[in-house]
């Protein structure tokens, strides 16, 4: 049993050996350590940054373990580019910095250094501007202008910036205030040293600055004084300075691709730390007034302000250029839309006036046509009045012409002229019979041939024409009645539309005439019992008697006083010459009615 033991054992302590021995040189059983590089804008101000810097590290490396944090300087210039090269994860850099660059390198705010005495000291950076105690010509900023001046950076928040926007505020033109300025690498002892050598005559520090080198002992207390100092009362921030405004102090960020558990741990650490030189690490932060001054001196993302080209000027007037494009637009769209509702106004009220023309050419032509249609049915009828008339004197002076022939020649006494004479009169009345029998025929020979019409249309065609050329019909009342899809009957269009016509405006005449108040003019077409077509027109109008009645049906006279009668002749005409029956009542409210009955058209029968 114990050598089983002393070999078992002996077989343990061999593959541990072994173990060991295989194991890389390099491989421990303790954690890596993480390298964390902290990049931070160099040349900031005297030792606060400095100060800053050491307490920030020591802190970070006594509470967060396995990490070692290493310090990268960056060119205030360069910066951007540098973090790229290094591949920096935190940043400790001035407020301005993060605003100035925004949009270029993504980050994340950690922390604010703030004013560790007082309640309300979250921001600390203002410009104190110095002149020696001596010039006794330079006591407020307006007594600046003109003058030399010396300032740390072009981009320092304290040294510079803060002191050009309170000039701006003040209503002067900040870039056209001093009349040279001397830049130096550090606010000291350059600036400090080029005040009191006189090479310029006032220089600008960041606040606190000045208190900082005189407890320090580097210059005499007194021997600069503070040009338009700003009271102090009511704050708790002590130090002199010459702008009213104060801004945030630098930031600790954390750009992309930092650690979140080891971001936490560092703003832990921060926000733990005692106070270190008078200051501490906090989270508020206002960008706000950053960014106003970096709006009102044109720096940073708001250079465009300065540019003047036309680039600058759409950027810097993006907005208002934006408002007065829509409205340009709108106009433009406005414009094309009243231009397109013109136009299409336009077309409609020329179409319409086309077809006012061609109506008022076709009225007009109807009215010739009709004017000759009646006219020559006027003629018709006289001629034929005549004609047949004249026909019955002409054969009584035949006859008595040739019985004066018979008696004359019972005379033995032959007179040569008489004879002649009886020859003449002879001759030329039957040249005058032949006249007369030629009327006749050629009256008969103008009829047209009676075809199949359909009255519905030629009733409302009728009407269509007469108001067309009557504008008083859209005073009265006027109705148009038909049941009936088609009713055709034998007759001549013209001479229908002739005869409906006439009968509407008969009816017009008597109805605004007469009654003026309740003006009534109806049209009507139906089917009788006994298949016939009627056509009935009725007007309202002065009362009429049977007398009336009477002498318009037996005698065609006309009721009006100055009436001639030709029109119900023209009517009973036509009518005779369709085969219509008219008939003639008078309505007991006044008026008349008119009835004309038309024999059916039927296809294959004898309708004459």
């Amino acid at each position: 049993m114990k050598v089983r033991r002393k070999k078992t054992k002996c077989l343990l302590i061999s593959c541990l050996l072994f173990i060991l021995l295989t194991l890389p040189p390099h491989s421990s059983f303790s954690a890596e350590i993480k390298k964390i590089k902290i990049g931070y804008a160099y040349g900031l101000e005297l030792y606060q940054e400095n100060e800053t810097i050491k307490q920030t590290l020591q802190a970070l490396e006594s509470r967060i373990a396995e990490v070692e944090f290493q310090l990268i300087p960056l060119s205030p210039i360069n910066t951007i580019s540098e973090i790229d090269e290094q591949n920096v994860d935190y940043l400790i850099a001035p407020s301005i910095f993060l605003v100035e660059f925004r949009g270029m390198a993504p980050f994340t705010h950690l922390a604010t250094r703030i004013n560790a005495n007082g309640n309300n000291a979250t921001k600390t950076v203002g410009s104190t501007i110095i002149v020696r105690n001596d010039r006794d010509d330079l006591k407020t900023l307006k007594d600046l202008r003109g003058k030399k001046i010396a300032a740390s950076s072009p981009n320092s928040l304290g040294g510079w910036l803060a002191a050009l926007r309170e000039i701006r505020q003040r209503g002067y033109d900040p870039d056209n205030f001093f009349s040279s300025v001397y830049f130096a690498q550090f606010q000291t002892p350059d600036v400090i040293s080029s005040v009191l050598n006189g090479n310029v005559d006032a220089g600008i520090l960041t606040t606190c600055v000045l208190e900082k080198v005189e407890s320090l002992g580097l210059i005499e207390k007194g021997i600069l004084k503070v040009i338009g100092e700003e009271s102090s009362a009511g704050n708790d921030f002590n130090c002199r300075r010459s702008t009213a405004d104060l801004y945030p102090d630098m930031s600790f960020v954390a750009l992309s691709g930092a650690s979140e558990s080891l971001t936490r741990q560092i703003v832990i650490t921060l926000l733990s730390m005692p106070p270190f030189d008078g200051l501490r690490w906090s989270v508020d932060h206002d960008q706000f007034s950053i960014e106003q001054l970096m709006k009102d001196l044109g720096l940073g993302p708001y250079s465009y302000l300065k540019d003047t080209s036309l680039k600058g000027l759409v950027k810097r007037f993006k907005n208002e250029l934006l408002v007065v494009i829509a409205a340009l637009l709108f106009l433009i769209f406005n414009e094309l839309r009243l231009r397109h509702l013109v136009k299409k106004k336009t077309r409609a009220l020329s179409i319409a006036l086309e077809e006012k023309e061609r109506a008022n050419e076709e009225a007009a032509l109807s009215r010739q046509r009709f004017a000759a249609l009646e006219k020559n049915g006027i003629i018709s009828q006289l001629g034929t009045i005549i004609a047949h008339e004249s026909k019955q004197p002409l054969g009584t002076l035949s006859n008595y012409l040739a019985i004066l022939k018979i008696h004359l020649s019972k005379n033995k006494n032959k007179d040569n002229f008489q004879d002649d004479i009886l020859d003449i009169m002879s001759v030329q009345l039957e040249r005058l019979n032949n006249l007369v029998n030629s009327v006749r025929n050629f009256a008969k020979k103008r009829q047209n041939p009676l075809i199949k019409t359909d009255l519905i249309s030629i009733a409302r065609k009728a009407l269509r024409n007469f108001e067309a050329n009557e504008p008083g019909l859209k005073k009265i009342k006027v109705g148009f009645n038909c049941d009936l899809p088609t009713a055709y009957i034998l007759s001549e269009p013209l001479s229908l539309e002739l005869l409906i016509l006439n009968l509407i405006k008969n009816g017009y005449e008597e109805a605004s005439a007469n009654s003026p108040r309740s003006p009534l003019l109806a049209i009507s077409i139906s089917e009788e019992p006994d298949g016939r077509y009627s056509l009935q027109v009725e007007n309202s109008g002065k009362n009429l008697s049977e007398k009336d009645v009477e002498r318009i049906v037996s005698l065609g006279e006309s009721v009006k006083p100055e009436g001639l009668g030709l029109g119900l002749s023209i009517i009973r005409g036509i009518a005779d010459h369709f085969g219509a029956d008219i008939q003639f009542r008078r309505r007991p409210a006044g008026g008349l009615k008119v009835s004309i009955f038309f024999v059916k058209y039927n296809v294959g029968e004898n309708n004459v």
